[in-house]
């Protein structure tokens, strides 16, 4: 299977050399293959947004959201196809590839009805016989890069509310899950987006994912991924007059205090870091728990944790998938080891498993301490750091002693608890007897620190980042100004 750019309207191979589409759970098996971008390839993709963008900034708004409309009929028609390729192409279990496909369908359905919401305001004004109001306008052509470990879901929730704004969009999908990109281009295009409007380019980050970055005419770059990339293309686009939101990982931390449900604390550890391998940026990487508790809540997540099945995606049993790559595998079993070497104990796991693909067992580290890189890194693997604290406070300032800030979770019965964490917590999320994961298409997405920069994404917020406000001053008094109030 040969993947192909979408540029101006026609499918198109790339200049570039040939990359192949692997599935993490066979690394023989190649799904695709496709010729990389060249920065030629990026220019004529952004030169075809450009050129469409005029028209359908002028597309009247609820008429761009009714094509997103026929967008979600057409994804939902196709959910078997999609959920197939998250299971091969990215290494989702079945049950995890059905959640992010509805979570997917939901952020269409969601920005699709964005288009009869881009509201401006009236404003009293203070000179008599002035009409005061703003009016939401569109940017131009703009950047969509996004990560392979939700494929489905994050291109959604950067192209969808782009376009229902007015905006044109080149997209970059990753290089690890290219096929899923093109079927969502596919499947737009189908649903009445013209000629230009959307716009996909295949290849690396540092050619194609910089030179669509850096390229003058984009207004706006939506960008996910790690801490690193995205802190090189802040420093590529300084003093750049461009709108960023990147959202760049986390170090999200569970806290359990002894007023805690153990059971229900346990069961959300345990889906949190180990759910899709733990290769979410919410994935929860740390969990303090009382001295007192400690010992019970340990055996309840082990107990947990042993009934998991770590296989391939096609094992109707299985819980926990494959990681990306031989390099995340190897970066997972770096930290453990480095972990292991400065005094923390695998409590369970910490080895490949013996068989084909990228597995890793589901690891608990114990005896870990703060300084250690595991305590402080997104590791982006199945590894979770089991801590204890003796006094609340301290356990706040330890979740937050970190460099990021996207996620936290508390589980605790008492309310003064629950409100000190959520005024004190220096995230962006922060969840109450909840896992550190999830999200809901109409709420706000995003971290502090080193986890994101920019405007949120997702909910109203992720739609008003793709516009800019026009204000206006209508004088309809028919004479000039007398005073000089300005």
């Amino acid at each position: 299977m040969r993947l192909t750019n979408y540029i101006g309207g026609r499918w198109m191979e790339g200049g570039g050399s040939l990359d192949q589409d692997v599935s993490p759970s066979d690394p023989d098996q190649i799904l695709a293959d496709f010729l990389e971008s060249t920065p030629q390839d990026v220019d004529m993709a952004v030169s075809a947004s450009a050129e469409a963008y005029r028209g359908w900034a002028q597309t009247p708004a609820p008429s761009r959201g009714r094509i997103l409309h026929q967008f979600h009929r057409i994804l939902t028609e196709h959910r078997e196809q999609y959920v197939h390729l998250m299971m091969v192409e990215q290494g989702k279990t079945r049950a995890e590839a059905v959640g992010e496909f509805q979570k997917g369908l939901n952020l269409v359905e969601f920005f699709a009805g964005e288009g009869f919401r881009l509201n401006g305001e009236t404003i009293p004004s203070e000179i008599r016989s002035n009409f005061t109001y703003t009016v939401r306008e569109p940017l131009g052509p703009v950047a969509v890069i996004t990560p392979w470990n939700f494929p489905f879901a994050i291109p959604l929730w950067k192209m969808c509310p782009a376009l229902v704004a007015g905006n044109t969009v080149v997209f970059k999908p990753p290089s690890y899950t290219p096929w899923i990109g093109v079927r969502m281009v596919e499947d737009l295009a189908e649903a009445g987006a013209p000629p230009g409007v959307v716009n996909l380019v295949l290849g690396s980050g540092p050619v194609a994912g910089e030179a669509l970055a850096t390229d003058p005419r984009i207004r706006a770059l939506s960008f996910t991924g790690s801490n690193a990339v995205g802190q090189h293309l802040s420093q590529l686009l300084a003093g750049r007059p461009l709108k960023i939101t990147m959202e760049m990982g986390g170090k999200n931390a569970v806290v359990v205090t002894p007023s805690a449900d153990l059971d229900l604390a346990a069961a959300g550890v345990v889906q949190g870091a180990f759910g899709a391998a733990g290769q979410r940026c919410t994935a929860t990487s740390r969990v303090f728990v009382h001295r007192s508790i400690l010992a019970e809540f340990r055996a309840l997540c082990i107990e947990r944790v042993d009934k998991l099945v770590v296989a391939p995606p096609d094992n109707p049993e299985s819980t926990v998938g494959p990681l990306i790559s031989q390099g995340q595998l190897d970066r997972s079993l770096r930290y453990i080891n480095d972990a292991t070497q400065r005094g923390a104990r695998i409590a369970l796991g910490g080895r490949r498993v013996d068989q084909p693909g990228y597995f890793l067992q589901p690891t608990i580290l114990e005896n870990v301490t703060l300084d250690m890189p595991v305590a402080q890194v997104e590791v982006f693997g199945p590894v979770l750091a089991l801590m204890s604290y003796d006094s609340f406070e301290d356990a706040i300032a330890w979740v937050n002693a970190v460099p990021y800030g996207l996620s936290a979770a508390l589980y605790t019965r008492d309310l003064i608890e629950a409100q000190h964490f959520i005024q004190e917590a220096s995230v962006g999320m922060v969840h109450v007897n909840n896992p550190t994961i999830g999200g809901e298409a109409q709420m706000p997405f995003g971290g502090t620190k080193a986890s994101g920069l920019g405007p949120r994404e997702m909910g109203h917020e992720g739609t008003l980042f793709f516009t800019e406000t026009k204000t206006v001053f209508l004088d309809y008094s028919g004479s000039g100004r007398t005073g000089n109030l300005y």
